[in-house]
């Protein structure tokens, strides 16, 4: 059974997809990387870095890939990294991944994980690849899995974070400091005050008017009662001093990984890749894998991360109409709802109920190996969820949390059945256009 082209989430031409990478606005288009392998559905080739880029985030231009793993610094993989503009040149920092053959356990021996950039003058055509920073440049407790820069700009200055595993199996984030983007200097690390995993994945800086956090991916998670049952998590630390403190988790689906941010017209954007490493997940595909996120912006309240769709996205839904109880509606489409007390909500083979301040989304009959997941302790208000053929973003009392999926059946649209909810608003969507 071959997975359906999707309407309004991104995909690769062909092959796999994961990481967004290097999220940037440069010269009028938003432009939008991600790991990419074209010869392999599971992504175990050698990964590059696929393209695409919009104006308004309706119609994408794909491009060709572009950074392909061809030097001596990169030669297994041109692996996750960001964006900075310097005067009118765009730079991309990623991770060059190399593996040497033989009797390795390619955490402590047998691999680099190089700091690598590429520089361009017009968003497209990349050239001038130097390594920056090698595995010796990195701190003498650091094991060779150091990667993911993310840049950022503080005081004049130019700065980047890096995950880090250490030697006793804890983590870190590294954050190096440079005034002209090539010599680089270690700064300071972050820690978390919880020992919580031995990575930190995909780190990002965030603030608003009080504080400082460091969005991440941790690795080596305890799982604790109804939290963190992923494979790994993916949430925000405050930062207080040099320690981590304080974490949330992000997101409360199946899906949910390798979040990045960057900013535009005064407004905070995150892309995620809608899939997570490592999983027993049933994916069902043709001659494509996995997708990335709508585009949402971020705000602070209450020291807490809003997510909600950007506006261009809403611009995308149709004709409005109302139902209640059970009604049928296309596999592409925006579901709103309020809600006033308990309710059961089914669409198809997928179940959500909210019930005695627990919200639980239950895929275990969709056939795909994701069972429940869960929010408890929250008191449900309002829903809007979108739809895009096997795709789930969950939006509860307005973007205060998130759960996101992946989910495969057999129907072509959508049969939805509903226990003490009054009303329900829908929207179909409209697809993007690729061209």
């Amino acid at each position: 059974m071959a997975t359906k082209k999707l309407n309004y989430h991104l995909m690769p031409r062909k092959g796999w997809l994961n990481d967004p990478n290097g999220l940037v606005f440069f010269h009028g288009r938003y432009h939008i990387f991600y790991q990419a392998d074209e010869d392999d559905l599971q992504g175990r080739m050698n990964k590059a870095w696929g393209h695409y880029s919009t104006t308004d985030f309706a119609t994408y231009t794909r491009h060709e890939l572009a950074i392909l793993p061809d030097s001596e610094y990169d030669i297994n993989g041109a692996y996750s990294g960001s964006a900075i503009i310097k005067e009118d040149t765009l730079y991309l920092f990623y991770t060059g991944n190399v593996r040497y053959s033989g009797n390795h356990d390619y955490i402590h021996s047998g691999r680099e994980q190089n700091l690598i950039c590429v520089e361009s003058k017009d968003g497209f055509n990349f050239k001038n690849k130097r390594c920056l920073l090698t595995n010796k440049d990195y701190p003498r407790d650091c094991t060779k899995h150091v990667r993911d820069p993310k840049l950022f700009i503080s005081k004049g200055n130019y700065h980047l974070l890096l995950g880090a595993r250490l030697q006793d199996d804890t983590s870190c984030v590294l954050e190096y400091m440079s005034n002209d983007l090539n010599s680089w200097e270690y700064l300071q690390r972050y820690t978390p005050k919880k020992d919580v995993g031995y990575m930190m994945e995909c780190p990002d800086l965030l603030k608003n008017e009080n504080n400082r956090f460091i969005m991440c991916c941790p690795q080596g998670f305890v799982k604790e009662q109804e939290i963190f049952k992923n494979v790994y998590d993916c949430g925000y630390y405050k930062i207080k001093g040099n320690d981590l403190v304080e974490y949330q988790a992000l997101d409360y689906g199946f899906d949910f990984y390798a979040p990045q941010t960057f900013y535009n017209s005064k407004r905070l954007i995150m892309m995620a890749w809608i899939g997570m490493p490592d999983n027993e997940y049933l994916d069902i595909y043709d001659d494509w894998n996995q997708t990335l996120s709508m585009p949402r912006q971020i705000e602070f309240k209450e020291g807490r991360m809003i997510q909600k769709p950007i506006d261009e996205i809403l611009s995308l839904r149709k004709e409005k109409k109302k139902y209640c109880r059970s009604f049928a509606i296309s596999k592409s489409s925006n579901i709103e709802f309020e809600a006033d007390n308990e309710f059961v909500l089914s669409l198809n083979d997928i179940k959500m109920v909210y019930k005695k301040n627990e919200l639980c989304l239950d895929l275990s009959k969709c056939n795909c190996n994701r069972n429940k997941r869960y929010i408890q302790n929250i008191k449900v208000n309002k829903m809007s969820i979108f739809i895009d053929e096997t795709v789930l973003e969950i939006f509860i009392n307005d973007g205060r949390y998130t759960m996101t999926s992946r989910f495969y059946d057999s129907n072509n649209q959508l049969n939805i059945k509903t226990e003490g909810i009054k009303e329900m608003i829908t929207y179909e969507m409209k697809g993007v256009k690729i061209l």
